[in-house]
């Protein structure tokens, strides 16, 4: 009695958990778009730090850790020196992908590149270090030099002078550290403005040509003014990065991710709100709760579903990033599915059925129809999720849509296909207990039908004799009486196990006289 009163518990407990699911797989589907474009971000941190793109087979010039391996200078009095430059080094390759990583979350098609790393440029070029490109095509006037050196103002003096010996990087951008960027164009402004003021006093005593190259520096120091940029990097960043170029890499990833999650949480909010409003309202239009408890509802649906859509968006992309510079193809193949955005969603659903079945809960062949029930339910979701997004355009829209159409489509077919296998289950049982009783009779039969031979064997031949003695008597009328006849018929009656009621001709006739029943 215990456990059948239990059966409806469970399938009651199985159907809220499932609905659950359903609610949790939509919530976390709604995300990735967000986990692709940031996954994809991540994996331009990754690329930076290897020096190679598994998903194109290219290999760069340098990446991060391959920088962390160049000699530092033993001399106290140069390693200093030695390490800012190669931190020069790093701080190219971070904000190359830093770039990439931003513009890829942007929905962008602009690149950044090396100029290491392209061969119309070559190694070490000496002007530009890097530069953007669109359908690799550079983008004319996007070419840029990084310079991480200590004195600014000095850095400048010799871009702008005439005959300064970084004369060369005029009219291209002007990467700087951060520290550096900071009224960087004011200074330049400033300086162009007092050597045209020097410029007209030099002119007024007399000496054009002084005045006319400082007006050539005062234009350089305009057109620098320009081209200065933020790199995005501080100084103490890049040798943060040339030090630990891992730990690094996995901060990036940590913001990006972050970034991820935060986007997600309103995705997974939005979600949860407008599934938990809808049945609320319907509950309490059926009378089953006031408005009271449905708003309490909601605010709770809703603060959960924003946190599974941050954890969701946050794993999904960094797992995302780290499977597709994977040098596995299978998963590099499964970092363009929504694998990385089901990540903990499948972990929560499928730890919760671990759960029951360690607390005892539901039994080992529950837990494994409830696996398998989510796991095709979970495949289901993602495949539709993809096709939902084709049929409705909108930014994570159709893969909610898509998800719940897919997980409740799945759902019903998998129970579909658990109750066929069930009943083809019972079938079998039945099968197999007609085939015992089947080979029962057949064995009775068989002893049955030997017994029946032998008796046969043994009777026929006398029944035989004794039938033709029968008539040999009958048949010769003439010399015998009525009452040898009877007493022949009564013999072959006995023969054949019956007693008849007239033994003669005289029982026959008392019989006729007296009021005595026939009896056959």
């Amino acid at each position: 009695m215990k456990s059948d009163s239990s059966k409806p518990s469970n399938s009651n407990s199985n159907h809220e958990e499932i609905q659950r699911d359903i609610i949790q797989s939509v919530t976390a589907l709604s995300t990735s778009e967000t986990v692709s474009r940031f996954g994809s971000a991540n994996a331009e941190y990754i690329k930076g730090f290897t020096g190679v793109d598994n998903e194109t087979g290219q290999r760069f010039a340098k990446g991060l850790a391959d920088i962390a391996k160049h000699k530092v200078n033993d001399d106290p009095l140069y390693a200093k020196q030695n390490i800012k430059q190669q931190a020069g080094y790093s701080a190219e390759v971070a904000t190359t992908s830093r770039d990439n990583a931003e513009a890829i979350i942007n929905g962008s098609k602009v690149r950044t590149s090396r100029s290491d790393d392209l061969p119309q440029y070559g190694k070490n070029h000496n002007v530009v270090d890097r530069v953007q490109l669109i359908d690799g095509q550079v983008i004319e006037g996007t070419q840029s030099q990084m310079k991480f050196v200590g004195n600014r103002d000095q850095l400048f003096e010799d871009i702008a002078s005439e005959n300064g010996k970084f004369a060369r990087y005029r009219g291209i951008k002007l990467e700087l550290p951060s520290e550096q960027f900071e009224g960087a164009e004011a200074h330049c402004r400033e300086k162009a403005a007092a050597l045209r003021e020097q410029a007209t006093k030099v002119d007024a005593a007399g000496k054009p040509d002084v005045a006319a190259k400082l007006r050539r520096d005062a234009d350089n120091y305009e057109q620098l003014a320009d081209n200065v940029k933020d790199s995005g990097l501080t100084t103490e960043d890049a040798i943060f990065y040339r030090e630990n170029p891992e730990l690094a890499t996995v901060m990036d990833i940590g913001r990006t991710s972050h970034r991820a999650g935060l986007e997600g949480a309103k995705l997974g909010a939005i979600v949860g709100a407008s599934i938990s409003t809808l049945q609320n309202v319907f509950s309490v239009a059926q009378g089953k709760q006031d408005l009271t408890d449905a708003a309490r509802a909601v605010a709770t649906d809703t603060a959960k579903a924003g946190a599974l859509g941050y954890g969701t968006a946050f794993v999904g992309a960094a797992l995302k990033g780290g499977m597709q510079q994977s040098g596995n193809v299978t998963l590099r193949n499964l970092a363009h599915t929504n694998a990385p955005a089901m990540a903990v969603n499948v972990c929560l659903s499928l730890g919760s059925s671990v759960k029951r079945y360690v607390t005892g809960e539901i039994s080992e062949a529950q837990l494994l129809a409830e696996l398998g029930e989510k796991g095709s339910g979970m495949l289901a979701s993602s495949m539709m999720a993809a096709v939902g997004q084709v049929a409705i355009p909108i930014p994570f829209v159709g893969a909610a849509v898509g998800g719940m159409i897919g997980y409740t489509l799945s759902s019903l077919f998998y129970q579909a296909a658990l109750d066929a296998v069930r009943g083809a289950e019972l079938s079998r049982v039945q099968l197999e207990r007609t085939r015992a009783i089947q080979a029962a009779a057949r064995d009775r039969i068989a002893v049955e039908q030997a017994a029946l031979d032998e008796f046969t064997s043994r009777e026929i031949p006398q029944l035989r004799r004794e039938t033709q003695q029968l008539f040999s008597r009958i048949n010769a009328t003439g010399s015998v009486s009525t009452d040898e006849v009877a007493a022949a018929i009564n013999e072959y009656a006995t023969l054949l196990g019956k007693k008849l009621q007239f033994q003669t001709q005289d029982e026959f006739d008392s019989f006729m006289d007296s009021d005595s029943p026939l009896v056959l």
